[in-house]
């Protein structure tokens, strides 16, 4: 037969029929085995080879079984001919095989597949039960999913971000990419629907949730389509998803609340009472000396906090985070600050922090970290501290100092370039010298009288009193940070 017969006899037969008409196809279906005796190649006008398997060809026909010995000695030369060019697998089936012992061969093998598949379905849904009630519910549930099917399974929220599933083999890097595009495409239909990624490493992705108010999208890699059994296990996986999901958001919401209010009484000095609370919850309160963070303007995450709370649950000593109002809060010990950094910055948040001593600092610290948070451009932590080293002209450098600097000395700029840097040449002698007169005279080779006739022409032209610790700190920050007085 060539070399496609290997691949050809690896076909699944849905059933076995008989007949020895010229033209059986009417009563045949696509996959099964059709065996005959040969009868309508014999006799008058016997059947054209080449006719005969060109309609069992476009039948879809899983092959042809020629029984010898019967009505034909052996398999007629034209059929095997027929059969090799239109790649239909032949078999011989000796005379002293019985077609009804290859039926109900068959037939058995189907019942058996049937009672196996019915087997592994009841197994499957058992262990689902099982996994439903434990206190890790979806995660279990996701787990005895991609154990029973063997391939990986990934889960994705309401924003098309992938939640962590530990235990479970993760999405093949090479089709990633393709997943998470498709997820994220399905959740923006914001109807159920289904799609299947193609090669390498296919998949098949469903929708979890309602029309309008779609919880995530479930993703589970197949080479080839699930079958029925497996699709079956699958909508009751996302059946329960759908469940696990909403239970969980009203949960988490609750537990932010509670979070916000552990929060809230920190903020009014009732440390013990929030101690006591949290503990109640999550096992124990960080306490100071920690760092206090801020991601400012919080647009919601609940990828980020599903892993957030993941990470306070493991390590309920170290970190300690809530929404309040508009912003995220966190606190975490300096140990745990690199796992929320990576955490920060695979969602694409800033957050600024601050050193926290005691409880009783702790506004003071949210207002450093906001002022912090405010200070990054890119994802991830910032640290109040490092803000703080440069100083307040550092910190007025970094947040259009120089500009209003600029427009503060830009009378100057009306001025004859030469007499512009007499004025400026005097005011910084005289700065240097502590706004002493005679030592900023000196340096500058002039009468002190001229020196103040200079400040004071300084003076009336920016509408500043010099006279004043007011007046002269203001000149001296706008020369520090304009480029006319570098």
């Amino acid at each position: 037969m060539g070399e496609l017969d290997a691949d050809h006899l690896d076909r699944t037969i849905s059933w076995v029929h008989n007949s020895d008409l010229p033209d059986p196809t009417p009563w045949l279906e696509a996959g099964q085995l059709l065996l005959t005796d040969g009868g309508q190649f014999a006799g008058q006008t016997p059947t054209s080879p080449e006719a005969y398997c060109l309609r069992l060809r476009q039948r879809g026909v899983a092959g042809l079984g020629f029984a010898t010995d019967v009505i034909h000695p052996e398999v007629p030369t034209e059929l095997i001919d027929a059969c090799r060019r239109l790649e239909i697998p032949l078999i011989e089936v000796p005379g002293t095989t019985p077609f009804i012992g290859i039926i109900r061969h068959v037939a058995d093998a189907e019942a058996a597949d049937r009672s196996a598949r019915l087997s592994w379905t009841l197994e499957s849904q058992r262990a689902l039960a099982r996994a439903a009630v434990r206190q890790d519910g979806l995660r279990a549930i996701l787990r005895t999913l991609s154990s029973r099917l063997g391939t990986w399974v990934a889960l994705f929220d309401a924003a098309g971000r992938p939640l962590s599933l530990p235990g479970i083999a993760e999405v093949p890097a090479s089709v990633e990419p393709a997943v998470v595009e498709r997820a994220r495409m399905l959740l923006r239909k914001s109807t159920p629907a289904s799609i299947r990624v193609a090669e390498p490493h296919a998949a098949t992705l469903q929708t979890i949730g309602q029309s309008g108010r779609l919880g995530g999208v479930l993703a589970v890699g197949a080479d080839t389509p699930l079958d029925s059994a497996h699709s079956d296990l699958v909508e009751s996986v996302i059946a329960l998803a759908s469940i696990s999901l909403e239970q969980q958001r009203a949960v988490s919401d609750a537990r932010l609340r509670v979070r916000t209010g552990v929060i809230e009484l920190l903020l009014a000095g009732r440390a013990e009472e929030a101690s006591r609370s949290a503990t109640a919850l999550w096992g124990r309160m960080p306490t100071p000396p920690l760092l206090a963070g801020q991601v400012v303007g919080f647009t919601g995450s609940q990828s980020l906090l599903d892993e957030l709370e993941l990470s306070a649950t493991a390590e309920p000593g170290i970190l300690f985070f809530a929404e309040r109002e508009e912003d995220l809060l966190i606190l975490v010990a300096r140990e745990g600050l690199a796992g929320v950094a990576e955490l920060l910055q695979k969602h694409d948040a800033a957050a600024g922090f601050a050193e926290l001593h005691r409880w009783e600092d702790l506004s003071r610290a949210l207002a450093e970290a906001a002022h912090a948070a405010g200070q990054s451009s890119e994802p991830g932590v910032i640290e109040f501290s490092a803000i703080a080293d440069r100083g307040v002209i550092g910190m007025l450098r970094n947040n259009g100092g120089p500009l209003v600097a600029r427009r503060m000395l830009a009378p100057l700029d009306q001025l004859a370039p030469a007499h512009r840097e007499r004025l400026l040449a005097a005011a910084t002698a005289w700065f240097a010298a502590n706004t002493a007169w005679d030592p900023a005279a000196r340096t500058l080779d002039i009468h002190r009288h001229t020196l103040r006739a200079r400040i004071d022409e300084l003076g009336e032209l920016l509408g500043l009193d010099l006279s004043t610790f007011d007046g002269r700190a203001q000149l001296w920050a706008a020369m520090e940070l304009s480029s006319a007085g570098d």
